[in-house]
């Protein structure tokens, strides 16, 4: 009888850690290994906060990357630009990869200003990343407030086209919505 305790107990303990991981799993990118898509969808629908920033960066001209670099140097980009933003973000912020070059910041509140600033702090990092002697990392970046009686879509929707203002006024650059 405490040898069938004892192996229940050792099987609980291996069915919880698989849990954890597939939970991190399905939560985390896997190749920069912060937050994915999904996690970041749910994250936002569950705060339901009145008022929230939402910050969309896209890498510039990241297929040009790949195709002239390789596919591992475009990989390092990703995970060396991940790497640092997730070292200057907020802990009440969540940052997550969207998919391919795009991520998303979600920031708690609806501080112009500290959006402004935060962009720029954005856009500087990046160009930190070195390609070669002649080319470093752009990005560009769409920035939405959400208001009160605004959905989720709404506000996506305002970033990515305040997205796409950023990249067609010549990229390297934030746009607000």
């Amino acid at each position: 009888m405490l040898l069938t305790c004892y192996g229940l107990k050792l099987t609980m303990a291996d069915l919880k850690r698989t849990q954890q991981c597939l939970s991190k799993e399905l939560t985390t990118d896997y190749l920069t290994k912060i937050a994915n898509r999904r996690f970041f969808y749910q994250h936002i629908q569950q705060v339901q906060a009145q008022r929230f920033t939402l910050i969309i960066i896209d890498i510039d001209f990241f297929k040009s990357i790949n195709d002239e670099f390789g596919h591992d140097v475009g990989d390092k980009v990703l995970t060396e630009l991940a790497a640092l933003y997730a070292n200057v973000l907020s802990q009440d912020c969540v940052f997550a990869r969207l998919g391919g070059e795009e991520f998303a910041v979600y920031v708690p509140d609806d501080n112009q200003q500290y959006a402004i600033d935060l962009s720029q702090q954005l856009l500087a990092i990046a160009r930190t990343i070195e390609l070669n002697k002649q080319r470093n990392v752009t990005v560009s970046i769409g920035v939405s407030f959400k208001a009160a009686d605004e959905s989720l879509a709404e506000v996506l929707k305002r970033a990515d086209q305040a997205l796409y203002k950023a990249k067609n006024n010549g990229r390297n650059q934030y746009s607000l919505a």
